[in-house]
């Protein structure tokens, strides 16, 4: 898979993108080997686009978005639940129901039979008054009623979301690295070490102490610890960083690396970034 995966590279992730209409940013996390970042399915449809887009053998690739596509389904399947039916007894909420129908029945019953044996019809104000207040009970019995009815069923799923961030597998990456830039000394009371992206831009990171590493594709400024050393690999294009207070801007058709430790940022080699990565490109 590695020699596909240099002639991805070799055309290029602008080339690609092109092309295909994939994101610059996507190219880039495949042909690096970076996936993890990625739905499974459409990491898939990505692969199947630049193999049939260039000849190219991904079949590691797919079996990668294949496994971690039954991981995330094995969890879900895991995490779901449906909460029981909760059923009340409504028994006593009727019978007040019926007692209250049956008493302002026959209230108006004894009235009705009331007014047809007096020879002289009149209207008792009192009277009507006290049978809309027995319609406004039976009303209120009845939404009472209507609210307290059987609870519908809830089901609830909880799906485990991939963070953001993700641990990155190790890959290989080559290409030349142009020789290191001028050391960028920290200013007194300025320690900052910000990433400023105009588009978006795919990056990985990692913390030297621990060698925990970690990917993203940024939109937004982004902080890191400067109490901490790390390591940075950019895609090919121009990027702009913000070095204890100070704006930068760096731009190459091969990918950059930089070393950020006790705030002194450098920009590396390949053989330097190896040298403090365990011996390894990524």
């Amino acid at each position: 898979m590695e020699e596909n995966l240099k002639i991805l590279k070799e055309i290029g992730a602008q080339k690609i993108h092109k092309d295909t209409h994939i994101s610059k940013e996507h190219v880039q996390a495949i042909i690096h080997g970076s996936v993890e970042g990625l739905h499974p399915v459409q990491l898939s449809g990505f692969i199947s686009i630049l193999e049939r887009e260039y000849d190219v053998d991904l079949s590691e690739l797919k079996r990668q978005a294949k496994e971690q596509l039954q991981r995330v389904a094995s969890s879900s399947e895991r995490k779901v639940f449906v909460a029981p039916v909760k059923q009340k007894n409504n028994s006593i909420v009727y019978t007040i129901l019926l007692i209250a129908i049956f008493l302002a029945a026959g209230y108006y019953s004894f009235v009705y039979l009331s007014s047809m044996a007096t020879t002289e019809v009149s209207i008792d104000n009192s009277n009507i008054q006290s049978a809309q207040k027995s319609i406004e009970i039976i009303e209120k019995i009845e939404e009472y009623a209507s609210e307290e009815g059987v609870e519908e069923t809830n089901t609830t799923q909880a799906v485990d979301t991939l963070d953001e961030e993700v641990s990155l597998a190790n890959t290989n990456s080559i290409e030349p690295e142009a020789l290191s830039d001028p050391v960028e000394e920290p200013t007194a009371g300025t320690k900052t070490l910000k990433i400023l992206p105009v588009n978006k831009i795919w990056a990985g990171y990692i913390m030297i102490e621990t060698n925990q590493k970690y990917q993203k594709i940024f939109t937004d400024d982004f902080s890191m610890d400067t109490s901490k050393n790390w390591l940075l690999l950019f895609g090919s294009g121009t990027i702009y960083l913000e070095v204890n207070g100070e704006k930068k801007k760096y731009s190459s058709s091969q990918n950059m690396r930089f070393k950020y430790v006790d705030g002194v940022f450098t920009k590396i080699t390949v053989a330097e970034f190896k040298e403090l990565n365990k011996d390894r490109k990524w």
